[in-house]
This record gives C-alpha cells, structure tokens and sequence, in this order.
C-alpha cells in the first residue's frame, strides 16, 4: 500500500470509529441515563462505561479503531502534503472529530495547523471559519487562554457571514468570558444578540446567567436561571448557577 493510500486508509478508519461511537451512544442512551453519577465514573476502578466494551476498558482503544502511531504517521503523511487543501480540510475535520470523541487534545495543534491550511485557500468557508473557532477554543481551555483570542477571531468571520446564529454567537461571547483577563461584560452583550435570535436557547440563557452573576447583576440573573428552569428544569447547569447565586449573595 502506497503512502497515499495509507493516510485515506487512516480516514476511513476514523470516519468508521466516529459513527461507531454516535451508534453505540444513541443505542446505549438508556443505560446511560440510568447509569451512577458522574463522578462516580470517572473514578480510577471504574467499570466499562455504557457502550464500552471490556477490550475498551483494557486497552482504552476501541476495535477496529486506528493506533495512536498510526495516526501520528497519517498526520506526517498529511504534513508532506500541505497544497492538498482538499486533503488537509476532510483529514483536519476527521481528526478533530475523532480528538473531540476519544478527549484526546493532544491532536488539536495537529488539526488547527490542517485546517487553517484549507483556509488560506478558501477564506470564506464558512463551517471552517466555525471548525476553526471551535479547534482554538478548545486549545484555550486545554492549555493556553490565549488561544481564545484566536478563536474569537475565526467565530467573528463566520458571523460576518451567518450573522443569526445563535451557537456561533455565543461562542464568540465565551471567548471574552474565558479570556484573560475575563471580560464579562462583553461576554454578556455578545450573549444578548444570541437571545434576541432565540429566546429559548439553552447555552445562551445558563452563560449569560453565570456572566450576570460574575458581574454582580444577581437580580437579573435570576430572571434567567428561571427562565431557563421553565425551559427544561432538567438542564445540567441549573445546579450550579443556584450554587453560584446562593455563594454570591453570602458574600
């Protein structure tokens, strides 16, 4: 097999774990929503998780799946072709669905350097521009904060593009949110122009209740968390934003 079809061979391979692990999460859901707690999960003893097989738990690889080493390898071939836009966006987009999936961060450098390749050759690429954002955010909380002035970046071209969207713009307000220094209130304005584009729109209403509360707005945070309660009294946040309101009243 030549090194051409070993770095495709590398994909399909990926591509194949990918929608092998959005079937076993859809089939297993029911077990996982009857599963313990998250923190009893994550403990060091822990079994199988739901949707993982014995061989996952021992090996921490899933079957059928591509080696670290061999993805390394794909990546090298990858690097040896960097005018192959095409190449670089499909394998950077594959990549950083398969990071996302398996936690592995490790691979985002590899993937911002592929897709940012792609998109010297198309700067108007919208779902770039927001893969983009997306990668060097989650560099930012992995590693290094700066990185989501970069993401701000890419999340601010792709809205020059879609304006009303409300992911994107909420995202971008994350960004000034997680920054450093934090900027809480640019993050809140950011996630006002995402609520006047969906009213019900669950990410936007818990961040803006956090940033509200950061900034010392309790009253109006308030307003939100039980808007968002009425919404779907089951979102995982609200814990946590009545934490941080009971904290914050103490204080």
């Amino acid at each position: 097999m030549n090194k051409h079809n070993i770095l495709y061979a590398i994909i399909g391979l990926l591509l194949g774990f990918i929608i092998g692990f959005i079937f076993a999460n859809q089939t297993n859901r029911s077990a996982v929503d009857n599963s313990p707690s998250a923190e009893t999960r994550t403990r060091s003893n822990q079994a199988p998780a739901a949707g993982e097989t014995g061989a996952q738990a021992a090996t921490g690889k899933t079957p059928g799946s591509p080696t670290e080493a061999e993805i390394r390898e794909a990546i090298t071939k990858a690097d040896a072709r960097p005018e192959d836009a095409s190449l670089q966006r499909s394998f950077g987009m594959v990549l950083y669905r398969y990071a996302n999936q398996t936690q592995n961060a490790s691979f985002l450098p590899d993937v911002a350097r592929m897709l940012k390749r792609a998109f010297e050759t198309n700067p108007k690429d919208r779902d770039l521009l927001v893969a983009l954002g997306n990668v060097f955010f989650d560099m930012g909380q992995a590693s290094d904060p700066a990185h989501f002035a970069e993401a701000r970046d890419y999340y601010q071209k792709a809205l020059e593009i879609k304006s009303d969207d409300a992911n994107v713009r909420t995202d971008l307000g994350l960004t000034y949110y997680f920054g450093q220094p934090s900027d809480p209130q640019r993050a809140i304005a950011e996630y006002r122009k995402s609520l006047a584009l969906d009213s019900r729109h669950e990410p936007t209403l818990q961040n803006l209740a956090a940033a509200l509360i950061s900034a010392g707005k309790t009253e109006e945070a308030q307003k939100f968390i039980d808007q968002l309660n009425g919404i779907n009294p089951s979102n995982p946040a609200l814990p946590d934003l009545r934490a941080q309101m009971a904290q914050s009243k103490n204080r």
